[in-house]
């Protein structure tokens, strides 16, 4: 499924926030999307992550610093920039924080192929066989039960609450 206006999933940072747990629990009205720690977000919290239309679309994030730095520069994406990958990239890669990893090859793969293959390549990835979308800590589809690679290993997904699920 496409949504209008995919252009604001091409992030400065890399992480393709379509398949944001907090923001497909929000879109798809289902919380089975959120990680464990994020079930735990106070109501206001959960609320404005969950209603997230992207960091792209100027009316959320506006302290990332991915953001403010390209905009300052001038580029559309931290790609365009001859620092990339810069200390800031580097850190955010490896921070450990799980759907983070990855980022700067995911940035990598948008210089290579462009945003529109990009884009169809992470709507790809992200979506089950079935034709329902998933999101960054799903071990499963929530449609038909089949097993996701997520961005985590099946022990973070389970967290510490489930460790049997």
């Amino acid at each position: 499924m496409n949504e209008a206006n995919e252009d604001r999933f091409v992030t400065y940072c890399g992480v393709y926030c379509g398949s944001c747990h907090l923001r497909m629990a929000g879109v798809e009205r289902d919380e089975r999307h959120l990680s464990p720690r994020a079930a735990k977000l106070d109501a206001a919290e959960k609320a404005y992550w969950t209603s997230c239309p992207g960091c792209r679309s100027g009316e959320h994030r506006a302290d990332c610093e991915f953001r403010i730095c390209a905009a300052a520069k001038g580029h559309e994406h931290c790609i365009h920039c001859e620092a990339f990958p810069c200390k800031l990239h580097v850190e955010f890669n490896s921070d450990g924080v799980p759907h983070h990893a990855g980022a700067q090859a995911s940035l990598e793969l948008l210089k290579e192929i462009g945003a529109e293959a990009w884009l169809d390549h992470q709507r790809r990835k992200w979506s089950c066989a079935c034709g329902a979308r998933l999101s960054w800590y799903l071990p499963h589809c929530l449609e038909c039960g089949a097993a996701s690679v997520p961005c985590v290993t099946r022990r973070e997904a389970r967290g510490p609450e489930n460790p049997a699920a």
